[in-house]
């Protein structure tokens, strides 16, 4: 009888060990062979690797790269003030609502920064002009150092990092497809490049289609000779493939302003390549309203371009009328990591079109609310993450990368899921 009840024992333990193994299989083990851990914190960056971290505020997007020589690059920096009671409600602040966007992206970068040791941004770069890529602006918002900006998303980041360049979509005129300047959030933002120019010695440009010789490595760029940036979009303007030429897919700036463009047709949009690797980035590219005015579509002109990724950031977190069929088979990615924060991303049709690219597709996205959770149906089972800073770590040479994704109820940066090891393509 004592056997029987041993033996009986003995399956039971063997059943929810396998049960264990098999979620650990799902994330990839519970470590692997830079000896990231589940419940440790992510290791620093090491030299030769490429690090792309998509940091969670709950209030919009920025993405945070290490390259290979230690070079650092911010894109976007959120900053929406947006309300939890409004129509389209946000996911809960992180790690809570007593920490601004901009100090999360603040204490995040520094943390990392310090594994390359590297004390500033060699580049920040604005995709585009809304504020959860930004920031906001309002009287009540904290005053910069000397007084003459407020601080929110970009400029309080930049006033607590030290940054060299600034590139943007409109510096220095802002005035495609209207004179920006003089409006509230941008002129404010134009103070603030100002102070930086004075204060670090900082410079600011624009972003240039076609080139892939405007972000580069800073620090020994002739030790890793397979890592190039290609700058493919910006203020509707693509580049065809060849050399640094280029097309305008846009009217005028008053017909695009009489058609209601959003900021998001504007968008600066790249490829960053490092060996077999490459990574596809273009912010809320959309094509919203495409039936009406064919222009809108600006994801169909960067698609004619655009070559086969392993990871891409999902256009405009993932919602709907981005991603759209012909891009996302095109760019036939590995992984996708969205950007969300409102209670409509990730949209369960989008997702649809990126596993119909690629069924083996992994998706992982930084915040899901409960709504959209029930919204999402089977879909959501097939998703890989669902809540936290998301990390793709490229190993040397570009072979075989990452992905992790990191407890953002906190700042200690605590590994909660580990992928992979993929091999890029």
């Amino acid at each position: 009888m004592i056997h029987r009840i041993l033996i009986s024992l003995f399956f039971i333990i063997q059943l929810l060990s396998c049960g264990s193994q098999q979620q650990i299989s799902r994330q990839g083990g519970g470590q692997d062979k830079e000896n990231v851990q589940v419940g440790k914190v992510l290791p620093a960056w090491q030299e030769g690797n490429l690090d792309i971290h998509a940091i969670n505020t709950g209030r919009g997007e920025a993405t945070f790269f290490i390259f290979p020589d230690g070079t650092t690059m911010l894109i976007d920096a959120a900053g929406s003030l947006i309300s939890s009671t409004a129509e389209i409600p946000p996911p809960p602040q992180k790690p809570d609502s007593t920490v601004s966007p901009g100090t999360v992206i603040i204490n995040y970068a520094k943390h990392f920064m310090t594994g390359a040791n590297n004390k500033q941004l060699d580049y920040v770069m604005l995709s585009h002009f809304d504020p959860d890529h930004m920031g906001s602006y309002g009287a009540g918002l904290p005053a910069g150092p000397d007084g003459s900006f407020r601080m929110s998303g970009v400029t309080e980041v930049g006033s607590k990092i030290q940054f060299k360049r600034l590139i943007d979509r409109g510096y220095p005129h802002y005035d495609f497809p209207r004179k920006m300047a003089q409006e509230p959030r941008m002129a404010n933002y134009i103070d603030f490049i100002n102070w930086a120019k004075k204060e670090y010695g900082a410079t600011a440009e624009q972003f240039v289609v076609g080139r892939n010789d405007q972000i580069v490595l800073t620090r020994q760029a002739s030790q890793y000779p397979r890592f190039k940036v290609q700058n493919l979009v910006a203020n509707g303007v693509v580049w065809t493939g060849s050399g640094t030429n280029t097309v305008n897919t846009l009217p005028d700036g008053p017909t695009v302003q009489a058609a209601g463009a959003l900021e998001n047709v504007y968008c600066i949009g790249l490829d960053i390549a490092y060996g077999k690797f490459n990574y596809f980035t273009a912010g809320d590219l959309q094509y919203n309203g495409k039936s009406d005015h064919p222009w809108k579509d600006i994801e169909a002109p960067v698609a004619k371009v655009a070559r086969a990724v392993d990871v891409m950031k999902a256009n405009h977190h993932g919602t709907s009328n981005c991603n759209g069929s012909d891009l996302i088979k095109q760019l036939n990615p590995q992984a996708v990591i969205a950007h969300t924060w409102r209670d409509v991303h990730p949209n369960p049709e989008t997702v649809g079109r990126m596993f119909s690219a690629n069924e083996n597709c992994q998706i992982f996205s930084t915040n899901m609310t409960d709504a959209n959770k029930r919204r999402m149906g089977d879909a959501l089972q097939r998703l890989k993450g669902l809540q936290g800073h998301v990390v793709v770590r490229v190993k040397p040479g570009g072979e075989q990368y990452n992905i992790y994704v990191l407890d953002d109820s906190n700042q200690e940066y605590n590994v909660v899921g580990i992928f992979g090891p993929y091999q890029s393509r």
